[in-house]
């Protein structure tokens, strides 16, 4: 798609789309047009999905994006390395997000996945070392492979009750990972899904029948229990190793 002709900053952006009624309460994530800041030029463009022909790949001059509610998807390994991001707000028309979409983005510090994205690729956000807080929408099925290994500053996750699989070495590796939230469809844990997170001390399981569960689902975790709802039915005294308890 052609570039469009920009006199403004994405601050008046923000106040255009509020004036016409398009902004929402959690930001302007109804404006159609993707936005960027490349070594502080900002370029917006009408884009309907976001390709590896879009440039962004190991750009490590990207500081910001803001995909427009244009788009529908964003494919594997568009942001791959752009060492520089540190912000990304996601349309509310997405999706998709594609395998390895934002590997590597060492300095991304937060990331929001609107209730519209269903598909989230494996190894998506893997290595996002500053990647503090993730909220995962209300419609993502399934957490890939390595989706959010290696996120050494993350520090808690809820998995929501649309997801029904949580894939091999899905949050492995997470060192700061203190708290774990499973959702109640889940029905399968893969291999190694929270290896290593040597700090994580509170998981809750809110299925009601026991997940399938991988090899080493949860070794080396601070946490001795799990806790899963009174009544649940498969997981016996212990579940990956850890103590069950019942709690209402």
């Amino acid at each position: 798609m052609a570039n469009l002709t920009v006199s403004s900053s994405v601050d008046s952006m923000m106040q255009a789309s509020s004036a016409s009624g398009i902004r929402d309460a959690i930001g302007a994530v109804n404006y159609p047009y993707t936005t960027d800041f490349q070594s502080g030029t900002e370029q917006t463009r009408n884009l309907t999905s976001i390709t590896n022909s879009d440039g962004y790949a190991y750009n490590s001059n990207l500081t910001s994006v803001y995909v427009g509610s244009n788009v529908t998807s964003i494919d594997a390994n568009v942001f791959q390395s752009c060492t520089s991001l540190t912000s990304v707000t996601i349309g509310n028309n997405v999706t998709s997000i594609g395998s390895t979409a934002f590997i590597y983005c060492i300095s991304l510090i937060s990331i929001n996945i609107p209730d519209s994205v269903i598909t989230l690729g494996s190894a998506v956000f893997y290595g996002c070392t500053s990647l503090t807080s993730v909220i995962i929408g209300n419609s993502v099925t399934s957490i890939g492979s390595g989706a959010f290994s290696g996120c050494s500053s993350l520090t808690s996750i809820t998995i929501p009750d649309s997801v029904t699989s949580i894939g091999n070495g899905a949050f492995a590796l997470c060192g700061s990972l203190t708290s774990a939230t499973i959702g109640n469809s889940v029905t399968s844990i893969g291999n190694d899904a929270f290896y290593n997170c040597s700090s994580l001390s509170t998981i809750n399981c809110l299925a009601t029948t026991a997940p399938t569960l991988g090899t080493n689902a949860f070794l080396n975790v601070s946490a001795t229990t799990i806790q899963v709802p009174v009544g649940a039915a498969g997981y016996d005294t212990t579940y990956g190793g850890l103590t069950v308890s019942y709690v209402l």
